[in-house]
């Protein structure tokens, strides 16, 4: 049994130094640019100070110390101070500090929102970080990697680690349905959160008004059914990798569902996700372009320079792809970045999914052919 738990802890999931550096930068990127911190809602914690006293009742831990909400100020600087930490993440410097001063602050941002109102499904996004921190993704395409501060060498059972908590975390959503009478044939309680969510909430786009005509017992009995198993067979699938990057593909469909019918958008979890990318290969073809990343950069302290007034930049301003991504034209809550995020997750699954095929393709052609040479 421990050695089939080593094998699962150490060789299920591979990745290389450039791979694990070109998500570091799609993720510092995602954060920044997507959702500025201090800017979009779903990264702004600044409301939180404007709230009387009586309204902040924090969960049991350290935020209960505090006798009220924290000063607007300290908000503000918890905004900028994330916003520099993702800046350092994304160029590389001091990568494994940078990844936990934004895991730290992550979790501050979060613990003074979730002290004053609902709990939003976050943790995976929250955790991210310092998960990968362990793994060294600053080895490539990084300031340290140019100052040689870090070694090359790579861990891969973070991934595996983090699998773990991406499963735990479906296991207990869809076993909280269980318990909570998802199965019972006489009642349906995908349609009853529907219902909710268009009347309560205002979310009628996309497929939503169509839904609402749907009566069939049939259809919505089995979207119980299929939400409770699917998302308790996470916890099964991390076992092997092949499974596990099945399911997230599932998950992107799954979410992309409940964004059409539901209007609400799981938008941190892609991010997550896509940590079980095949990175590596597609670092070694976009090589040439990455060579001016921070892995060769000649001037670490204009980097630093460019990083601060960057920094200062989008603290102040926000990203602008955040200018005109208010939900216009759209009656719900949601944004344009989230329907956009949404759309590019499902993108890239099916690019990893014809990237598959064709491999299975190429796999069984050369079985059938195994003395045919390569013409020219």
């Amino acid at each position: 049994m421990r050695a089939a738990l080593d094998r699962w802890l150490f060789d299920t999931f591979t990745a290389s130094p450039e791979g694990l550096g070109l998500y570091r930068i799609l993720y510092a990127s995602f954060v920044l640019f997507a959702f500025t911190p201090g800017h979009a809602e779903l990264l702004d914690f600044s409301f939180v100070g404007a709230l009387p006293n009586a309204f902040f009742l924090p969960p049991p831990g350290p935020l209960m110390l505090l006798p009220g909400p924290p000063p607007s100020w300290l908000l503000d600087a918890l905004h900028l101070l994330l916003t520099g930490s993702l800046v350092a993440l994304l160029v590389g410097y001091r990568t494994r500090w940078a990844s936990w001063a934004v895991f730290g602050l992550l979790l501050t941002g979060y613990g003074f929102a979730f002290s004053v109102g609902k709990i939003n499904h976050v943790m995976l996004f929250v955790l991210l970080p310092l998960v990968m921190s362990l793994t060294n993704w600053g080895a490539a395409y990084s300031m340290d990697a140019q100052a040689q501060r870090t070694p090359r060498a790579v861990q891969t059972w973070p991934l595996a680690l983090l699998a773990l908590l991406i499963g735990f975390a479906m296991f207990t959503a869809g076993f909280s349905k269980l318990i909570g009478g998802w199965l019972d044939p006489t009642t349906q309680a995908t349609q009853g959160h529907f219902v909710k969510q268009f009347f309560a909430r205002g979310r009628q786009d996309f497929l939503a008004p169509w839904l609402l005509q749907v009566d069939s017992v049939v259809f919505w009995e089995l979207l119980d059914w299929g939400t409770v198993l699917f998302e308790m067979g996470f916890l099964v699938a991390v076992v092997r990798k092949q499974t596990m990057r099945l399911f997230l593909a599932a998950a992107i469909g799954f979410h992309l569902g409940t964004l059409l019918m539901l209007n609400i958008a799981f938008v941190f979890n892609y991010i997550v996700y896509a940590a079980f990318i095949s990175w590596g290969p597609l670092a070694k073809r976009l090589q040439d372009g990455l060579a001016h990343l921070p892995n060769g950069a000649a001037a670490p302290r204009l980097i630093l320079l460019v990083g601060a007034v960057g920094t200062l930049g989008l603290w102040a301003y926000g990203s602008p792809l955040l200018w005109g991504s208010l939900s216009a034209g759209l009656v719900s809550d949601l944004t344009w970045i989230e329907v956009g995020c949404a759309a590019v997750a499902v993108a890239v699954v099916l690019a990893e999914g014809g990237r598959y095929l064709r491999n299975v393709l190429h796999r069984t052609h050369r079985q059938q052919h195994p003395t045919m040479k390569r013409s020219g």
